[in-house]
């Protein structure tokens, strides 16, 4: 009982401890002190199967398809705990990625053609332009927790794409080109390096319109009709997100320092002047009211005399 009870009391300290060292908020920090605010992104996504007409006889199914987007990134601080990111990135989209198997029976032939297809991407870059809300939470000796959530608006370059493997299958899809609104999650910690500071983040996107839309069709095959359905790509991905930040020059380090140090001092010249003022204010009212008691006694007096 005892050694139980020392084992629960040993744990639920270290876990207060862990907590604390964890959501430490008494720190006034700045991570971005050493680190210029502008920084580059590469992000390396896994995007959703696509939605497809169900064929059975064909094994017939879309896959996760590996994606990428790169371009720069900056962080607008509204205080040590929150500010916005907002970026400027581009990437491909893997708009195919199927999977079938065909039987000799289905083909007629004397082997079985199982075909994975290679991600058939968007021919030109597609760019987006995300705008996040980010919470940072000064945790551990530098390491600092980060959650981000917002919209991204996102260009889809105008494509039509097409897959097909002999005579037996064939994929086509496309884009019109639109702009279109995004919803972003992320959550990560950011590593302050002496020559850089990196962010390493999962990242998930939910679309509300489909990127890619079209038909797969099968056919040319024996005894069995031409099967054909619709084929549309949402857009939805998660991945890692990886940010650089470079360290700043001594000079624009001391400069900063400079500037908080001025800063500092302005508002301790403006506190003392509005302080000062205060006290004029009061000696003022005090000789005022002097005046009038004095005031009111000479008046009481002649009064009297009258």
């Amino acid at each position: 009982m005892i050694k139980k009870t020392a084992l629960f009391l040993l744990l639920s300290f270290a876990s207060n401890l862990s907590a604390q060292r964890l959501f430490d908020n008494s720190k006034d920090y700045d991570i971005f002190h050493h680190y210029t605010r502008w920084g580059i992104q590469l992000d390396g996504l896994a995007y959703f199967p696509a939605q497809i007409t169900q064929t059975d006889a064909y094994s017939f199914k879309s896959q996760y398809a590996l994606g990428y987007k790169f371009g720069l990134i900056y962080n607008l601080n509204m205080s040590n705990h929150f500010g916005f990111k907002i970026g400027a990135l581009a990437g491909q989209v893997p708009a195919i990625n199927t999977y079938f198997k065909l039987t000799p029976t289905q083909t007629g032939q004397s082997q079985t053609y199982e075909h994975k297809t290679k991600p058939v991407y968007s021919p030109i870059f597609n760019f987006s332009f995300p705008i996040l809300l980010e919470y940072r939470n000064f945790s551990f000796y530098r390491y600092t927790l980060s959650f981000a959530a917002g919209m991204q608006i996102e260009r889809t370059t105008a494509a039509s794409l097409t897959d097909s493997y002999q005579n037996y299958y064939y994929t086509s899809v496309s884009n019109p080109g639109k702009w279109n609104l995004d919803f972003i999650l992320k959550a990560g910690w950011y590593y302050q390096f002496k020559p850089f500071m990196l962010q390493t983040s999962v990242v998930y996107k939910h679309r509300f319109k489909e990127q890619y839309s079209g038909i797969f069709l099968f056919e040319n095959l024996q005894n069995l009709p031409d099967v054909s359905g619709e084929y549309v790509l949402n857009g939805d991905y998660i991945g890692l997100s990886f940010d650089f930040y470079f360290r700043k020059k001594a000079r624009e380090v001391a400069m900063s320092c400079r500037a908080n140090t001025q800063s500092a001092q302005v508002k301790k010249r403006q506190e003392r002047a509005r302080r000062e003022k205060e006290k004029a204010k009061k000696q003022q009212e005090k000789l005022r009211k002097k005046k009038e008691k004095e005031m009111r006694k000479k008046a009481k007096k002649k009064w009297i005399f009258w």
